[in-house]
């Protein structure tokens, strides 16, 4: 059965707040258990298996978890739960419900809402009005944002499902309606990435080259966003395996910027690339690189860059954040507005 994003979130907390304390790699292998999918002596570990990909997917799972501050991770990388009450009430298990009511229900007032929630998640039962209290806060701020992103639209009776040609009244829709209707589809894309901001931005280029790298054929161990103020110039860890073994630690910096890279930039970059012994090191922007900072790229072996040209092709070949519809390129709408 194919899992949604949301039920692999609630997955991962449910198991969190069982075991309490727990590193990265045992909470996705928990997670992988738990799907039924252990991961035996002969388990098909090649790029594209079922199991690969479950893996990587629990990972992106998980750092979307860490971000939105449901999980907290110490300095000692192991992973706790920041409070009980995600568990009970956790926005993804909202939102899903929301989706799958309206789906079900068509068009809802709020009240409506709130009552069969209540029913759904049992605090109807729990006499105790703490417990709706606070189901109703998760679920008007999971509303609002849904809202938002025009997952949901409030109309005069109620709400009801977003539908195509439904655009947030934001930067981002704008882009997107812009794309939708003939716009220049490459600067259309570029500018709601930009839009969605720099956190979103480094997720978005870990998976994106996770994706490259399976398509290249490598198996894809590992690949997260180290986060924080103090990654030392870091942005995002890939470690990649090819057929014959060799393992590479691809160390990331993505700049979610309209300005033209500079050498100093790559210089940097290049610095703690060396200083935490990477492998490869791939700058990524969504502008340009200066020809001294082009220079400098070519001259280095194990150093490549990114820009917007180049990060829309690898869009396209990946089919992550571009798709194909009706034999038509387009900006994949879902993705920008429900992630």
């Amino acid at each position: 059965m194919k899992r949604t994003d949301e039920q692999l979130q609630e997955l991962l907390l449910r198991k969190l707040s069982k075991a309490g304390r727990l590193r990265r790699k045992q909470l996705i292998e928990a997670g992988i258990a738990a799907l039924g999918m252990e991961r035996g002596a002969d388990a098909d570990l090649s790029p594209g298996a079922p199991l690969t990909m479950m893996k990587s997917r629990l990972g992106m799972v998980l750092t979307g978890l860490i971000h939105a501050g449901s999980i907290r991770e110490d300095e000692a990388g192991y992973l706790q739960l920041e409070r009980e009450q995600d568990i009970e009430f956790a926005p993804a298990a909202i939102r899903a419900f929301i989706t799958r009511t309206l789906e079900e229900r068509g068009l809802l007032g709020k009240q409506e809402l709130y009552r069969l929630a209540e029913i759904h998640f049992g605090t109807d039962r729990t006499a105790t009005k703490q417990d709706d209290n606070a189901l109703r806060s998760v679920m008007g701020r999971c509303l609002v944002e849904m809202e938002k992103e025009r997952a949901v639209v409030k109309t005069t009776r109620g709400y009801r499902l977003g539908a195509q040609g439904d655009y947030p009244a934001t930067e981002l829709g704008g882009y997107l309606r812009q794309a939708a209707e003939g716009g220049d589809l490459k600067r259309c894309f570029l500018e709601a990435i930009h839009t969605k901001g720099g956190e979103w931005f480094e997720s978005y280029c870990v998976r994106l080259l996770r994706a490259y790298y399976l398509s290249e054929g490598k198996l894809v161990d590992e690949g997260f966003v180290t986060g924080g103020s103090d990654d030392g110039g870091i942005d995002g860890v890939i470690h990649t395996t090819d057929d014959l073994g060799y393992r590479e630690t691809v160390l990331m910096q993505m700049k979610n910027r309209h300005a033209v890279m500079t050498a100093k930039d790559v210089r940097e970059f290049y610095g703690a690339v060396c200083a935490e012994n990477g492998s490869r090191g791939i700058f990524i922007t969504l502008s340009s690189f200066h020809p001294e900072a082009q220079k400098l790229l070519d001259k280095v072996d194990n150093l490549t860059g990114v820009n917007g040209d180049k990060l829309f092709e690898i869009a396209r070949r990946c089919k992550l954040g571009l798709l194909e519809k009706s034999g038509r390129l387009c900006i994949d709408e879902a993705l920008l507005l429900n992630t």
